[in-house]
């Protein structure tokens, strides 16, 4: 069972996205529990099956791909109030291509995304926030990779300085450039210009 504070927050961006009836909660927090993660431990290895849904409570997850060279890829931070769990390996039922990992001592919720989608299909109102969050997802997925392609270095740290000055802080240089998709050096270069 999870705690009711953190259980809270995941209910109000429910409620924020869709009208989210107190049976939908009541089945949602029955499948729900805590877990914490150590710094560096990761949530889910590419070639894993991935099952699980992540709420943070506290702290800071990366979602990254590796190359076969070690090249690391981020695909984006989640900080609190934030989910994770990768969606394209949850629906693709294929060893997961994806690595999530906690970057600071993390503390979530977690569901099974299969008793998700099981409640999903007995509760409507579910359904709907779930979609709504997920078009919420596609919507930054779509608006990063425009950024990555359509827009240069420099204005993509400045979006980013922009977007998440809190995150800023609590991310490595290595890792923000690897998110913009450039070289840590030449972050370097654009931040002291």
């Amino acid at each position: 069972m999870s705690r009711p504070d953190a259980f809270q927050s995941l209910a109000s961006t429910l409620r924020g996205l869709a009208p989210l009836g107190d049976p939908a909660l009541a089945a949602l927090r029955g499948i729900t529990e805590t877990r914490s993660f150590a710094a560096h431990e990761f949530l889910l290895r590419a070639g894993d099956t991935a099952r699980l849904c992540y709420w943070i409570e506290r702290g800071l997850i990366r979602e990254l791909y590796i190359a076969e060279d070690g090249a690391e890829h981020i695909r984006r931070f989640v900080a609190e109030d934030g989910l994770t769990g990768s969606l394209l390996d949850l629906l693709s039922g294929k060893p997961a291509v994806t690595f999530v990992q906690a970057l600071e001592p993390t503390e979530v919720l977690c569901w099974d995304y299969a008793r998700f989608d099981e409640l999903c299909a007995e509760l409507p109102d579910l359904q709907l926030a779930a979609r709504r969050f997920t078009e919420r997802l596609y919507i930054w997925n779509a608006r990063h990779e425009h950024d990555l392609l359509a827009m240069s270095a420099r204005e993509r740290l400045t979006q980013w300085l922009t977007a998440q000055p809190n995150l800023d802080a609590r991310v490595s240089r290595r890792h923000l450039a690897s998110y913009l998709g450039i070289t840590p050096e030449h972050l370097s270069r654009l931040r002291r210009a």
